[in-house]
C-alpha cells in the first residue's frame, strides 16, 4: 500500500447560502481571488528555486442550488436550466467576467436610448 500524496491546499471555505445575487457573486470573487493569489505565490516559490514540499492544489468556487419544484416557466432569456427538483451546482471559472445577464441588460438599455 502506498503512502498518502501530500498536498497544499489554501484553507478551506466554509460554504454559505446567499438570496442577494450581488453579495454571491461578490463572494464567488473573493474565493476566486484567495485560490488564485495562492496559487501565483507557490508557483512564484518554485521558479525561485525553492523545493515544493507537496503537491499544490486549489479549486475553484462553485454555485449549488436546491429546486423543490419542477414547474415550467418562459425559459427564452434562461442562461441555464435544472431538469428537475434536486440539488444541482457547477463551478464558477472566471467570477470576474461580466455575467451575461448584465451584458444583455447594458445592450437592451444601449437600444433603447438610440
Amino acid at each position: 500500500m502506498s503512502a498518502p500524496e501530500q498536498v497544499t491546499r489554501p484553507p478551506p471555505i466554509a460554504t454559505a447560502s446567499f438570496v442577494a445575487t450581488a453579495a454571491a457573486v461578490a463572494r464567488l470573487e473573493e474565493i476566486y481571488q484567495r485560490n488564485s493569489a495562492f496559487l501565483r505565490a507557490q508557483f512564484e516559490h518554485y521558479i525561485a528555486g525553492e523545493p515544493l514540499a507537496a503537491r499544490v492544489r486549489a479549486t475553484y468556487p462553485f454555485v449549488r442550488i436546491t429546486t423543490a419544484s419542477h414547474a415550467r416557466l418562459d425559459s427564452r432569456l434562461a442562461y441555464g436550466f435544472v431538469s428537475g427538483p434536486g440539488v444541482h451546482e457547477t463551478t464558477v471559472t472566471r467570477p470576474d467576467l461580466p455575467l451575461p445577464q448584465r451584458a444583455e441588460s447594458r445592450n437592451r438599455s444601449i437600444f433603447r436610448s438610440r
